[in-house]
């Protein structure tokens, strides 16, 4: 009885901040009017479009989803007990990082956005170090926690760009251009190595390759477009996508192999 009422009161704790942070994220103004329009999707070449920004709902509904569904006694297992104030750390700073994203605030915003990227880094990690005996286990818990901590760690990035700008740096020199060039790609070469680490890099590497395939775009046909500045990273995302294609299959093959092992001979 006592267990089911922790796990309840978790899942609803998990509820409310999510709640708090979709409140704040509807009722915030367009991201092009604060912040001094510096947070609009042209405002720098690693802005982030629309549609770039809008998994972060999605991402919201499957973390709701998987606190629900580790309320479930079947699924009360010691990762998740374990996982617990960490997730909810993660709440906590997401719901701060959207409330602070205001002009005046950015500092502070950025300073939970990274608190919330190392959070889930460290989710990440646990995950990845912990056996998921269950597929739908693995499904909901490395796919939600996976995919966000990849979107997120390009949307950090972009946030730290804008928070250069604001600062005062000249957006656009070709020195500011290419080291934000440089560190779109090597936050690729990461990603791209992580795909093979392990199952959850192939979460990590989908998410950021939403993100960044939606700069490129943007940054071919938007109003400050940039070609040179979408090329380099047009060569980061073939590079994530073959990784990704690679990883994918790779992992395919290595669980048809572990479901052939697990049939009795007779079957086979």
């Amino acid at each position: 009885m006592k267990r089911r009422l922790v796990t309840g009161a978790y899942a609803a704790f998990i509820l409310l901040g999510l709640g708090w942070a979709g409140w704040a994220a509807l009722s915030t103004a367009g991201l092009e009017t604060i912040a001094g329009g510096w947070l609009g999707p042209d405002a720098t070449v690693t802005s982030v479009p629309r549609l770039g920004q809008l998994p972060w709902f999605a991402l919201m509904i499957a973390v709701a989803f998987y606190a629900i569904w580790q309320a479930v006694a079947a699924q009360r297992g010691m990762l998740h007990r374990s996982l617990r104030p960490w997730v909810l750390a993660a709440v906590l700073c997401n719901a701060l990082w959207v409330s602070f994203l205001e002009r005046d605030r950015i500092g502070a915003s950025l300073a939970f956005g990274i608190m919330l990227l190392a959070v889930l880094v460290r989710i990440v990690v646990m995950i990845a170090n912990s056996q998921l005996l269950q597929q739908v286990d693995r499904w909901i818990t490395r796919a939600s926690f996976g995919l966000f901590t990849g979107w997120l760690s390009v949307i950090v990035l972009a946030e730290a760009v804008t928070f250069c700008a604001v600062s005062g740096a000249d957006s656009s020199t070709l020195m500011f251009k290419g080291a934000c060039a440089l560190a779109v790609l090597l936050l690729a070469l990461l990603l791209c190595a992580m795909s093979f680490k392990n199952p959850l890099g192939i979460y990590l590497n989908a998410g950021a390759l939403w993100v960044i395939s939606a700069i490129i775009v943007d940054r071919y046909t938007g109003h400050a477009n940039s070609p040179a500045f979408a090329t380099v990273l047009s060569v980061a995302a073939v590079l994530m996508y073959a990784c990704l294609f690679s990883a994918v299959r790779t992992r395919i093959r290595a669980l048809l192999a572990r479901r052939d092992s697990q049939l009795p001979p007779s079957s086979q």
